[in-house]
C-alpha cells in the first residue's frame, strides 16, 4: 500500500531537537493556519522550540522552519542548511534527535506516527550540533 505524505500523520510523542539552539522542542496540537499550497489554509500540528522566544517549528511535511510575522498572515520560512534528509518509507522530512543510549551522539528520525526509521550516518559536521 502507498501512501502520500500529506496522508501521513505525525507523532505527538517525539523529541526533536530546535535546529538553532539543540533544546527539545514541544508539540503544539493546533498548528498555525499557514497555507499548504493550493489547499485552504490547514491546522497542522507541529513541534515549537520557544526557547527564550525562538520561532523554530517541525512538521513532517514542512522540515523545520521559523515564523515571520507578516501584517496579513504568519509567513512559514525554511530554515537554512537543515533540512537535508527525507525518510526513504514516507519521504517526510526527519528531526535531529539524541541517539538512544550513546549519550550525546545525534540522529535523524522521521516524525511520522509509527515510522522507526533513523538514520545515523550523515557525517562528523552534524555530530557536534
Amino acid at each position: 500500500m502507498e501512501f502520500t505524505i500529506s496522508s501521513q500523520k505525525l507523532s505527538h510523542s517525539i523529541e526533536p531537537l530546535c535546529a538553532r539552539d539543540s533544546h527539545v522542542m514541544h508539540y503544539e496540537r493546533r498548528g498555525l493556519g499557514l497555507p499548504r499550497g493550493a489547499e485552504s489554509a490547514a491546522e497542522v500540528p507541529s513541534y515549537v522550540c520557544g526557547y527564550e522566544g525562538c520561532t523554530v517549528r517541525y512538521t513532517h511535511l514542512d522540515g523545520y522552519f521559523t515564523i515571520i510575522e507578516t501584517p496579513d498572515l504568519p509567513e512559514a520560512v525554511e530554515e537554512p542548511g537543515v533540512n537535508l534528509l527525507q525518510c526513504p518509507r514516507h519521504q517526510a522530512w526527519l528531526y535531529r534527535s539524541v541517539a538512544n543510549n550513546s549519550g550525546e551522539n545525534l540522529v535523524w528520525r522521521c516524525g511520522v506516527e509509527g515510522c522507526g526509521y533513523t538514520r545515523a550516518d550523515f557525517g562528523p559536521a552534524w555530530a557536534s550540533l
